[in-house]
């Protein structure tokens, strides 16, 4: 029987300018032929019964079929899109759905768009949980309309809405995405033992002893791992519709009858390489154009932050190596300011956040997307996601479309200083920084470790910081760099400054 591999369903979208994959299974040793509306290849069945075909780019369409068949069946995908196609990958704040979102009342009624479709991958950590749980809700195309908002990824949504505008072609979203997880789930064992050993270390000694049958065989029955349906959870409907207090959270939390060793069993989704086997090497080499990444919280682990950096690199190599392209772009959302959530407290986002700005800065297709003026302080996902998908879409126009927009947040280019005058000057800042407000905030000026007192203003692209006391030496200008805190420091397009800590030249 011929089969596809699940992603490839009518109502898909598939990615224009770039040659089509499509793979799966028929009966062994034999051929089928894959048709579009422009080409079909022939396409040899293996010995084990898989085949991978690829025919040549197609340009933007609608309404298209595709058709694979032998000469004693025929598997029809009507209603197929050719546009651009996008992996929003990570966890929660990028799972997000819409159905959350701050903006939905307004967006609900004006969704409505065939061309802007959202396929989300099945939540699966193990062989076979997919068979264990009820999973009829997901693994399948939806457009935009009012019934199935709700589902899309809210950042996902925002961005493709953007691009559909802007570009005037279809656009899917795939979401490969799963709330709490660290970058260790979504990478090769070997680029984690090469790049995050310390990952490796306590998962092998949370497990040390457990019998790998027992575990599995309770895993199967724990509702924890029942991941088919987004809404279902009474907590995290709860705790995503709005933002309430420590206090309101602690008293339902009681309400609830949550098994006391929960807490305890690590969860099959934090195994190492557990969602890159059973998430992502499933979709591809699905044809895409880049990857959305919006993931860190997890990693804020006390001790570990550091091995960011280069996780974040394997990671990347890792879904490269998949899709064999090794200059596939990364769009990376840096962390907003964010201080505690529930009964969890920050340890070290600033040297996330750092991680995130280095591997962007080594790699030029990875680019990062500044929203550090969209966290909240006690809610770790932040409600407003339109802002996100706006700002990953600038950085696509920009960076992967190459149209003229300035899609990058100011960063740092050089200080200098004269005598009490500082001079920090900037990039992606053309025709000059803005500041919403009466004062710069989130800046501070250090001697010694010592905070000192100075005045600043805005100068065209530069930041002009001039010390009360001109003989002080051993400066430090620190913008940002705390667990939380507001920016408002901005472009003439809206996106705000990244965080920096620089040590300024003695006079």
């Amino acid at each position: 029987m011929i089969q596809a591999a699940d992603i490839f369903q009518s109502g898909m979208v598939i990615q224009r300018r770039k040659p089509f994959h499509i793979w799966g299974t028929a009966d062994a040793g034999r051929q089928i032929v894959i048709e579009t509306p422009w080409n079909k290849s022939t396409v040899n069945v293996d010995d084990s019964g898989y085949w991978h075909g690829e025919l040549p780019a197609m340009e933007a369409a609608e309404k298209i079929e595709i058709r694979i068949y032998n000469e004693k069946e025929t598997v029809s995908y009507t209603d197929v899109a050719v546009g651009e196609v996008w992996i929003a990958g990570g966890q929660s704040n990028m799972e997000f759905h819409m159905r959350y979102e701050k903006h939905l009342a307004q967006e609900k009624p004006i969704c409505q768009n065939s061309r802007i479709r959202f396929y989300d991958v099945p939540e699966i950590a193990y062989k076979g949980q997919e068979k264990d749980f009820d999973y009829s809700r997901m693994g399948f195309w939806r457009k935009a309309t009012e019934a199935d908002i709700e589902y899309f990824s809210g950042v996902g949504y925002y961005f493709e809405k953007e691009l559909e505008q802007k570009l005037n072609v279809p656009v899917g979203i795939i979401g490969c995405n799963w709330g709490g997880t660290s970058a260790s789930s979504w990478m090769t064992r070997t680029s984690l033992e090469q790049t995050g050993k310390p990952w490796i270390d306590d998962f092998e000694s949370r497990m040390a002893g457990l019998d790998p049958d027992i575990y599995m065989a309770e895993q199967k029955k724990r509702s924890m791992n029942s991941r088919g349906n987004p809404f279902a959870d009474v907590l995290t409907e709860f705790l995503l519709s709005g933002t309430p207090a420590p206090d309101e959270i602690q008293r339902f939390i009681k309400q609830m009858d949550i098994p006391e060793d929960v807490s305890d069993v690590l969860p099959p989704q934090a195994f190492p390489e557990s969602l890159y086997e059973h998430m992502v090497k499933i979709i591809a080499p699905y044809s895409i154009r880049g990857i959305l990444w919006y993931q860190g919280e997890s990693d804020d682990v006390l001790g570990c932050q550091y091995l960011y950096e280069n996780m974040l690199k394997g990671l990347i190599g890792d879904w490269r190596i998949l899709w064999n392209d090794q200059t596939l772009p990364f769009l990376v959302v840096q962390l907003p300011g964010w201080e505690g959530w529930i009964t969890t407290k920050g340890s070290d986002f600033p040297m996330l956040r750092h991680c995130q700005e280095l591997v962007a800065n080594q790699d030029d297709h990875v680019h990062l997307c500044s929203i550090s003026d969209a966290g909240e302080q006690y809610d770790i996902h932040p409600k407003n996601k339109k802002v996100v998908g706006h700002r990953l879409a600038l950085l696509a126009l920009g960076h992967v479309y190459e149209q003229a927009v300035l899609c990058d947040a100011p960063a740092v280019e050089n200080v200098h200083r004269n005598a009490d005058l500082i001079t920090v000057s900037f990039k992606h800042a053309d025709g000059g920084l803005l500041v919403d407000g009466t004062e710069i905030e989130a800046l501070e000026v250090y001697s010694e470790e010592a905070a000192i007192p100075f005045k600043v203003q805005v100068s065209g692209e530069k930041l002009l910081i001039r010390l009360l006391n001109e003989e002080l030496n051993d400066i430090q200008i620190s913008f940002a760099w705390k667990q939380y805190y507001h920016v408002n420091l901005y472009n003439q397009n809206g996106i705000p400054a990244i965080p920096f800590q620089l040590k300024v030249p003695d006079k």
